[in-house]
C-alpha cells in the first residue's frame, strides 16, 4: 500500500468514472441510485434528477449522502484502489451562476433551457459537498482471517489537489 498514492487513485476513479451510486435514505428507509455525476475543482459532485425522483425527495428530509465511483470494468477481484467512498451532505442546487456551472459540467456543449429547472423545476441539479473519503486497500482474494479493515482513509484535500492538477 505504500507505492500507492491514495490523492491521486481517488481523483483517477473521479476522472474516468462518469457513474456514481448515491444512496439516500430516510426514516430509515436506504435508496441508492445511479447518476451520471461531475466534481468541479473543489470537489463538489453535480448531478441533475427529476425532482419527484425518491432520492431527491430523501434530500429534502435528509441532507446525508454516500457516493460510490468505481471501475465496473476491472476483473473480478482486483479492486484494490479500484473503489471510492464518499460520505457527505447534499443540496438542491437553486442560484443561477451555480445551476449555469452544474449544467455545463454535467452537460458540456448542450443549451441550458433554465425553465426546466426553475422556478417551478422539474428537475434539479443537486451538489454532493463530500466530507470523508476512503478507497478499499485490498480485494476479496487478499481477505485472511486476520483482516481488519479493507478500506482507507484517504484526505479529502489530497484528492481535491490532484483533482484540480488533471
Amino acid at each position: 500500500m505504500n507505492d500507492v498514492n491514495l490523492g491521486s487513485a481517488a481523483a483517477e476513479l473521479i476522472r474516468t468514472c462518469p457513474y456514481a451510486n448515491i444512496a439516500t435514505s430516510f426514516e430509515d428507509t436506504p435508496w441508492n441510485t445511479p447518476v451520471s455525476a461531475v466534481a468541479d475543482d473543489e470537489l463538489n459532485f453535480y448531478w441533475s434528477s427529476w425532482v419527484n425522483a425518491v432520492h431527491s425527495q430523501n434530500l429534502i428530509k435528509n441532507p446525508n449522502v454516500f457516493l460510490t465511483l468505481y471501475d465496473s470494468t476491472r476483473p473480478s477481484g482486483t479492486n484494490n484502489f479500484k473503489c471510492l467512498y464518499l460520505q457527505g451532505i447534499a443540496v438542491s442546487v437553486t442560484a443561477k451562476e451555480e445551476i449555469r456551472k452544474a449544467h455545463e459540467l454535467v452537460y458540456p456543449g448542450k443549451e441550458l433551457q433554465l425553465e426546466q429547472f426553475s422556478p417551478d423545476p422539474i428537475k434539479n441539479f443537486y451538489k454532493a459537498i463530500p466530507k470523508v473519503a476512503w478507497l478499499n486497500c485490498l480485494s476479496v482474494r487478499n481477505l485472511t482471517p486476520s483482516t481488519i479493515k479493507m478500506r482507507v482513509e484517504v484526505s479529502i484535500e489530497e484528492i481535491r489537489r490532484y483533482h484540480q492538477s488533471k
